[in-house]
């Protein structure tokens, strides 16, 4: 059986990178008719055994053997992290968003991984974070407006001005 093609197309280059200086990073990318850009949220396929994750593309990049790549920041389902929000009220379609150090933060996942782009919208009262629309949050896949701090295994209700070298400013509403 013939593989279908995907349509793909990368967008704006930012830079080399890589110890080799062999690897180029882009700010966005077109795949299967969808646009991608940086700090976009996707959903990454799990394998079909659970709902597909959720998480923020911090780097977008190709390697020298062309294979495509991206690095997500992760969001948490309440259920993902149970034993930590255990007496936490959650609302239906809240998430906690990955920070501090350690394993569960982010990872590097095949560009091909992604099964789509998810609506994100952050209701923290933060004076860094816009405040969404009302319109905004009725057409959010999800909210959110805490942080599960993967190296402290706790709930955080702010964050630092960075989180994984990443901008507050792309962390929350643009």
């Amino acid at each position: 059986m013939a593989e279908e093609s995907i349509e793909f197309k990368w967008g704006k280059k930012r830079g080399i990178g890589g110890k080799r200086k062999d690897v180029q990073f882009y700010e966005s990318f077109t795949y299967d008719g969808v646009d991608y850009a940086l700090y976009d949220t996707v959903y990454l396929d799990s394998g079909g055994e659970f709902e597909p994750f959720v998480g923020k593309l911090i780097k977008i990049f190709e390697n020298r053997d062309k294979s495509k790549k991206v690095k997500v920041q992760w969001y948490f389902r309440p259920g993902e992290i149970r034993k930590f929000v255990e007496g936490i009220e959650t609302r239906h379609n809240e998430l906690f968003f990955a920070c501090g150090e350690g394993l569960g933060l982010a990872n590097v996942n095949p560009l091909e991984a992604i099964a789509g782009k998810c609506n994100v919208v952050c209701i923290s009262k933060d004076i860094r974070n816009s405040q969404p629309s009302d319109e905004a949050l009725q057409k959010a896949d999800f909210v959110f407006h805490r942080f599960f701090d993967v190296g402290q295994r706790k709930i955080l209700d702010t964050i630092d001005d960075k989180s994984a070298g990443i901008e507050v400013k792309d962390i929350f509403n643009k």
